[in-house]
């Protein structure tokens, strides 16, 4: 089984219940969005990628570390169940980072232990229609950019999904060069609008901003 591979590398998690973890991540090629303010671009087009075996990619992983996540782009794009059985028999756990407008066959749910839904508001650049009725994702997170006009999208969001407000992550447009100020603001907007969601910052743009 063939995939297309934007790269491959090892680092903390940066975002999501994961945060801080270790983790091994491979990068698919190929994306059904365009977001605006998205910080992964060389990963749109599958013509981006390399294609490269199961084997091949499973060579390139630590095998100290005991996270691997799969992500992109857009992974569900590719048939990822092969590798993510593959993974598994090497003792892996494995998270799927999705932006939630494929849902994932019930093979790869039984397989997969965290899959982390990004749905996208309005300053995506895209009005989607999602469908969550049967709340597979482990956890949904939110891109906020403009504090208290998204909070109100991503409750409406929430309520109409019927989504366990438990499971909701919001975290600060990761392009804003004030990122810490970015998150003390959204911060005190869930405190002042009375939201449940928990607020968690992008770990990576912090220390790359050090």
């Amino acid at each position: 089984m063939r995939y297309w591979i934007v790269e491959i590398f090892t680092s903390i998690q940066g975002e999501g219940t994961l945060i801080g973890r270790p983790s091994n991540f491979v990068r698919l090629a190929g994306c059904n969005l365009r977001c605006v303010w998205c910080d992964t671009k060389n990963s749109w087009m599958r013509e981006d990628g390399e294609p490269m075996e199961i084997e091949d990619i499973l060579s390139k992983l630590s095998t100290s570390v005991k996270w691997t996540t799969i992500t992109g782009g857009e992974p569900l794009l590719q048939d990822i169940l092969p590798l993510a059985v593959s993974l598994k028999n090497k003792g892996f756990r494995v998270a799927i980072e999705t932006n939630g407008t494929l849902k994932p066959k019930p093979e790869l749910r039984k397989v997969v232990d965290i899959f982390s839904v990004s749905p996208k508001l309005l300053n995506s650049g895209h009005r989607l229609k999602y469908d969550f009725s049967d709340d597979w994702a482990t956890y949904y997170k939110f891109v906020i950019v403009n504090a208290k006009e998204d909070l109100k999208e991503v409750k409406d969001f929430v309520d109409r999904q019927h989504i366990d407000p438990e499971k909701v992550i919001v975290q600060p447009d990761g392009n804003r060069l004030d990122y810490v100020y970015a998150l003390r603001e959204l911060s005190d907007a869930v405190m002042e609008l009375g939201l449940p969601f928990r607020v968690l910052p992008q770990l990576h743009r912090i220390i790359s901003y050090r």
